[in-house]
């Protein structure tokens, strides 16, 4: 029995825990499934993007006869490092906790959260529901990373009764949004423009890094990113959750953006040592420095004429724009002339690294310069892209279509130093189409 009687007071038990932007969902008066599911809406499009989750295939479904049923459609599974809170912020965990797309209905729900936990809500249980009223789920990540949830009910907590009416997230009318140290009525989407209207209108910035709240100069290829991540408030690598008001802001300059970094899995190169790789498919650096490289534009359907490997999508077909087996989806560099696959990424790697990005994004162009004391300075442009709504199969057809293509800058140096760099990238002059295909909806702001 949490006992909450006020908005701020229910702010005040998930600041304790370091989240800083909520969900929630005003739960059915009679249980979803006799399972004890929670239903979240009608696809993944950015549901497990907005908690930090572990992304697994569950085998297709073959199934032809229920009810809009897609056979064949490969399911995921998001398992969550969740707990349930107490009244003074105690954990008690759920290490059951998941959220599975039935793609058949379709319907993503909430499973697993009250097998295994010590003290589990009560009132999520269907034979006992109907003595609780209205129930309130809400929930957020952790500083720590961990997804905390608690649920309010009609029964114990006065704060039911007048809840106020929230927000509508951006991935759908199911869960509304809480922000917990800000106005909470207020939408995050104009919350995050208000704060970055102001940071372009400041004109140029040191360049400095936020390391756990203590603000330093900072010198090095990615201060452009520190530097807007520490006028925001944010920590540099500090949370596992998304930047600011559950959005991953990117900032960018030159002629391409790097969306993520996931290393091939599967192929030559996910099967052997990166040192054996390079050997059998790098090739000398230009400036004849003595190092070794492997690098090249690659996109679906087109050879690259330095490596003499082409990029396909498996386990899709295009006609149709479905996915097939789960079991055969994967990115793969190949040689058509010896079937050899160099380097391929399963479904699940390419799920998990894009579903760090949660559900929504922020990207910002920039320009910088060298200040009087010598360290850059950056600008950050009134003009800049939002994308809301995500999740890996829009990765993927983005892939496929050659929009977002593999620019890696994999390099053993003369010394023998290594460095992987897996790089998937788009070309900033292509970004707002990539924008519409990789998010639900996707916006350009200028102020």
């Amino acid at each position: 029995m949490l006992g909450i009687e006020t908005l701020e007071q229910l702010r005040t038990l998930f600041r304790g825990q370091g989240v800083r932007t909520a969900y929630l969902k005003h739960l059915s008066e009679k249980q979803d499934n006799s399972k004890n599911q929670i239903y979240l809406g009608s696809g993944l499009d950015g549901v497990t993007n907005l908690f930090p989750a572990t992304v697994h295939v569950r085998s297709a479904s073959e199934s032809l006869t229920k009810r809009r049923s897609s056979s064949g459609t490969p399911k995921l599974e998001a398992r969550l490092d969740f707990a349930w809170l107490g009244a003074n912020g105690q954990r008690h965990d759920a290490p059951n906790t998941r959220i599975i797309d039935y793609f058949q209905y379709p319907e993503v729900r909430m499973s697993g959260f009250l097998k295994g936990c010590d003290d589990a809500p009560r009132s999520l249980r269907r034979e006992e529901q109907a003595e609780y009223g209205k129930r309130i789920l809400v929930m957020g990540t952790a500083s720590d990373g961990k997804v905390v949830g608690v649920v309010l009910t009609e029964r114990d907590d006065p704060l039911v009764a007048v809840f106020p009416d929230l927000p509508v997230a951006s991935t759908g009318g199911v869960l509304r949004v809480l922000n917990i140290d800000d106005d909470a009525g207020t939408p995050p989407a104009e919350l995050l423009r208000a704060e970055i209207t102001a940071i372009t209108r400041g004109g140029w910035h040191a360049s400095v890094i936020n390391r756990g709240g203590v603000i330093t100069p900072f010198v090095g290829a990615q201060g452009g990113g520190y530097t807007l991540e520490a006028l925001l408030g944010v920590a540099a690598n500090g949370r596992k959750a998304p930047d600011r008001h559950g959005f991953e802001i990117k900032s960018f300059s030159g002629s391409r953006i790097s969306l993520m970094t996931p290393t091939p899995d599967g192929g030559y190169q996910g099967d052997n040592s990166f040192r054996d790789f390079m050997a059998r498919y790098g090739h000398a650096g230009v400036k004849d420095d003595g190092s070794l490289r492997f690098t090249g534009l690659h996109r679906c359907g087109i050879v690259n004429a330095r490596t003499g490997l082409g990029m396909r999508l498996t386990g899709f077909d295009r006609e149709t724009g479905t996915f097939t087996d789960a079991a055969a989806v994967r990115v793969e560099l190949w040689n058509a002339e010896t079937g050899d696959i160099a380097a391929s990424w399963s479904l699940e790697k390419m799920a998990n690294c894009w579903n760090a990005k949660h559900a929504n994004a922020l990207y910002i162009p920039f320009r910088d310069r060298v200040g009087e004391n010598g360290l850059k300075e950056y600008q950050y442009t009134p003009r800049w892209l939002t994308g809301k709504g995500t999740d890996v199969w829009r990765l993927l057809r983005a892939i496929d279509t050659g929009m977002v293509f593999y620019d890696p800058a994999d390099t053993i140096y003369a010394d023998g130093r290594p460095k992987v760099r897996s790089q998937w990238r788009i070309n900033v002059s292509d970004l707002p189409a990539a924008m519409s295909l990789l998010y639900a909806s996707s916006e350009i702001v200028t102020v």
